[in-house]
């Protein structure tokens, strides 16, 4: 396993120096130069197909030029979304059949729901959870048209994702062939020590502690941050929160005065990164608040944690839907509104009250909760299953990279590598991993990197410099145990389009005038990686969706690029048939925005509001371009790898595989990857608390008695909603670990109510920024996880076996937030009700503390819902287990996936 290096052209596209993934973006103007740079990566990502001759190539969804530069040395190049075979579903299914079009243009619009058509589940979305890009007016449009055409045309695509999590959306998509798929280096260094971390949660009960993170990229305004810090005060559930907030002069974070006093021992606060996975799979973790990015719920549903659900843009609500409506392991409790992470400061407050209704609710002994963390501990299994050899997702990979090998066969390689122009059954195939930049998509993409180098392949993940550094010490551990992973670097173009030096991922965007610079840089990067795949050949391509020139790059060297969306079967299903019927269109664009409307052509009845549709369906923002260009170049790709398991969603697979044509392979959760304390400590950035603490602090709590909320490495609150948010986890009196990030501006510690930490003190742990979200969910302690939605957070829960409150924002988060409330059923709604990127966050609607509160009581309570909730988690995170062990969906997808890449490369 290796990496090679592209430099990455940030100064071309206008870029500052060091803005070389999406997290570095904090204004829509950096956008279509970081897509710019991202295009300008080709000809180095060529250089490098012809220099090392690979077998394959999986590379990300926004890299759509991925496939054509693998067609033109012949290789196979599978795309990775980084979302599940749902949030496919639900994407596809929108853009097909555009059912927001069904509503009527004199009715209130935002809220108004449509059900997304064609999928297993009945799903609804509003209006304002529609993402702009769906309607043509946004830089992302263009981009996902591309995206969407480069995986039609690619080799297949590869699912972060297992077989059971989501069985019905795997075979919902027919024709596309899918892969499901160390935990504290995984993504970018901590900034908390993960052994205080897991001392800290070592201290507390187990299920005890609530972990709340919002990814990489997701911010929120300070407004918002203080109602969540006054939320989870008020909630007196422990708590870990990972705070990241907007950029200002002094970059200081807002908590209500003395909330850091009040809440000692009780929460731990955690700045900017944290060892997710490692914190997830801390037994005393027992919730996960989440921004329903992929690769948090992915993480959450891994650890069987329940998720609180807090949505902000991308597929962030499809993945929220998937939570609470299909695997419903989660509760809501975000943002009602589609909101970019550059936009925070315009979103609604979530108030204080809500957030510690909803903690209250998930972390309590209801019922409810009891059924959504049983339904996360299920999934979990599951996904542990899948992911071991005979599980779904091994098998997939399996597949896949017999496919590649049969691939390699059908090109002539270059004597110095094969000796002739056939593969023997011995040689090994070499996949590139081209991650969107973003945090959410890199961690994932390290994971399936090393699955694949675990299974006897060369892993080369490509990258940008300052985004190899969070990922070089989990590679530079592999390697020296053996495993074949290697780094190639591209340099992020961030000059190049106008963004300041050091913005090289999605998390470090923080306006709405960094994102289309920040696209521009993406698009920047084709050429870098069109030379690394002329210098490398290799056998096929795994590329993130937002890297939709990565098809046409592949394709021009006849490899195969497996498009990885990072989401579920449900969210792919959802966004397919927003895609495809427009049900949003039929209301009236003066209608209500909470007015509903149900997503036609699913396995279950799933309702939207208008205000939970992502921007680009409304043609509003720069992704709508983007998300066009991934669509096309997703169908034109070989094929799509999901992160999710067979048994956790099986009507969204069949629907995604079988009704929409997807060529899949799931081999999911990817995080089960990481099986010791290092490896979830470690992965993602470096944690800004020490893993031992955290452990240590869930040690200290009893067992499912912790909500963990969590928004993602990208979304953000205001200071207002965090406010809320903080008063809400207070007064819902349940434990909790709140990973905080916001948008920064001139006071620090203002979002949070005076003397919170004090007050919250040995019952609420705070972390900002990073956490070891994994090492939290799997503690005992912990017993809900507030989400926002992010698949890699609801995987994470699910592996967990945690039920959830879902609080989606953008992106597939309330597709998702559907899934785990509606279709398993393992989380409660906190009620967010638009989308809103995470820099628009100032703009949403407040969820209030009354709210979190009570849905915070709802699912760690011990009604009769909270404990069928918390069954179902329980179960589904041993499904998980099983499917990625031998024997597993996952574990069999795999299988399949290598195999099919052997056979296509002997052709």
């Amino acid at each position: 396993m290796n990496v090679q290096i592209i430099p990455f052209p940030a100064a071309e596209v206008g870029l500052p120096e060091g803005v070389e993934s999406v997290d570095e973006i904090h204004s829509p103007e950096m956008m279509p130069n970081f897509f710019n740079a991202l295009n300008m990566l080709q000809q180095p990502f060529e250089e490098l197909i012809e220099a090392l001759h690979q077998d394959f190539v999986v590379a990300g969804m926004f890299l759509p030029w991925a496939t054509e530069s693998a067609a033109k040395f012949g290789i196979p190049q599978i795309v990775f979304h980084g979302t599940s075979f749902f949030a496919l579903s639900a994407g596809e299914s929108l853009k097909l059949y555009k059912p927001w079009e069904a509503i009527p243009t004199q009715t209130d619009g935002k809220d108004s729901k449509f059900v997304i058509p064609g999928l297993p589940d009945k799903i609804e979305m509003t209006m304002s959870q529609l993402s702009e890009d769906y309607k043509g007016e946004t830089l992302f449009s263009e981009i996902n048209e591309k995206v969407r055409q480069s995986e039609v045309n690619n080799y297949g695509v590869w699912i972060n994702s297992f077989y059971e999590l989501e069985p019905a959306y795997a075979d919902h998509c027919p024709g596309k062939k899918s892969s499901a798929s160390d935990k504290s280096e995984r993504g970018k260094k901590s900034t908390i020590h993960e052994r205080y971390i897991l001392n800290w949660l070592d201290s507390k009960e187990p299920n005890s502690v609530l972990y709340v993170s919002f990814g990489s990229i997701s911010r929120f305004s300070n407004n918002q941050l203080l109602e969540i810090a006054m939320g989870l005060e008020i909630s007196g559930c422990s708590f870990i929160w990972v705070v990241r907030q907007m950029k200002n002069d002094d970059g200081q974070i807002f908590f209500p005065w003395g909330f850091e006093e009040r809440i000692e021992g009780k929460g731990l606060i955690i700045r900017d990164w944290a060892p997710q996975v490692l914190i997830l799979d801390h037994p005393a973790v027992g919730g996960f608040m989440t921004h329903c990015g992929r690769n948090s719920m992915l993480e959450g549903l891994s650890a069987g944690v329940p998720m609180i659900t807090w949505p902000m843009f991308a597929d962030q609500f499809h993945n929220e839907k998937f939570i609470t409506q299909v695997i419903k392991t989660g509760i809501r409790v975000g943002f009602e509104e589609y909101t970019l992470w550059v936009d925070v400061e315009y979103a609604s407050l979530v108030k204080s009250a809500k957030i510690n209704m909803v903690v209250g609710q998930f972390i309590g002994e209801g019922e409810e909760a009891k059924e959504m963390r049983k339904r996360a501990k299920e999934m979990s299994e599951m996904a542990k299953r899948s992911v071991e050899e005979g599980g779904s997702s091994y098998a997939n990979l399996t597949t896949l990279i017999e496919e590649m090998k049969i691939f390699t066969s059908k090109k002539s390689k270059p004597a110095s590598k094969m000796g002739s122009e056939a593969i023997t059954d011995n040689q090994q195939l070499h996949a590139f991993l081209f991650p969107v930049m973003a945090q959410g998509h890199m961690i994932p993409t390290v994971d399936i990197a090393r699955l694949f180098a675990a299974r006897g392949l060369k892993s080369t993940i490509i990258c940008t410099p300052l985004n190899a550094t969070s990922i070089s010490k989990t590679t530079e551990r592999d390697r020296s145990s053996g495993l074949d992973i290697n780094v190639q670097t591209i340099p992020f173009p961030a000059a190049e389009v106008g963004l300041p030096q050091g913005i090289e991922s999605m998390d470090k965007v923080t306006s709405t005038e960094m994102i289309p610079k920040f696209l521009s840089a993406i698009a920047l990067l084709q050429q870098p990686f069109e030379q690394l795949l002329e210098e490398h050949r290799p056998d096929f391509v795994i590329a993130g969706m937002f890297l939709p020139w990565t098809t046409e790059s592949a394709a021009k060297f006849g490899i195969p690029r497996i498009c990885f969306h990072g989401t579920s079967f449900f969210s792919h299903s959802v966004m397919e048939s927003l895609e495809l019927y427009k049900p949003y269109e039929a209301i009236s664009v003066d209608a209500d925005p909470d007015s509903s409307f149900v997503i036609p052509g699913l396995p279950d009845k799933i309702e939207m509001t208008m205000s939970q549709l992502p921007d680009h369906l409304r043609g509003k923002n720069v992704f709508a371009d983007m998300m066009e260009k991934t669509r096309e170049s997703e169908i034109n790709s070989y094929g799509v790898l999901v992160n999710s398991f067979y048994e956790l969603e099986p009507a969204y697979a069949e629907h995604y595989r079988n009704t929409l044509g997807r060529k899949t392979w799931h081999i999911g959760p990817v995080s089960l990857r990481n099986t010791n304390a290092i490896d979830k400590a470690q992965r993602g950035k470096k944690s800004t608390i020490d893993e031992h603490y955290v452990l240590n602090w869930l040690n200290s709590k009893e067992q499912n008695s912790v909500l963990y909320v969590s928004f993602g490495s990208v979304s953000r609150v205001s200071n207002n909603q965090l406010l809320e948010l903080a008063m809400g986890l207070e007064n819902s009196g349940y434990s909790f670990i709140w990973v905080v990030r916001q948008i920064k501006t001139d006071d620090e510690e203002s979002f949070l109510p005076k003397d919170f930490e004090e007050r919250i003190e040995g019952t609420g742990l705070i972390i900002r920024d990073w956490a070891p979200q994994v090492l939290i969910l799997d503690h005992p302690a912990v017993g809900g996880f507030m989400t926002h939605c992010g698949w890699n957070s609801i995987l994470e829960g699910i592996c967990a076996g945690v039920p959830m409150i879902t609080w989606p924002m953008f992106a597939e988060q309330f597709y998702n937030e559907k899934f785990v409330t509606q279709v398993i059923k393992t989380g409660v709604p906190l009620g967010a009700k638009e989308y809103s990127m995470w820099i628009d966050a100032k703009n949403v609607s407040l969820v209030k503390k009354e709210t979190i509160a009570m849905v915070v009581s709802q699912l760690m309570g011990d009604g009769e819902e909270a404990k069928e909730m918390q069954q179902r988690a329980k179960e589904i995170g041993e499904m998980t287990k099983m499917s990625v062990e031998e024997g597993g969906s996952s574990y069999a997808d795999l299988t399949t996936l290598i195999e099919e890449m052997k056979v296509y490369t002997k052709k």
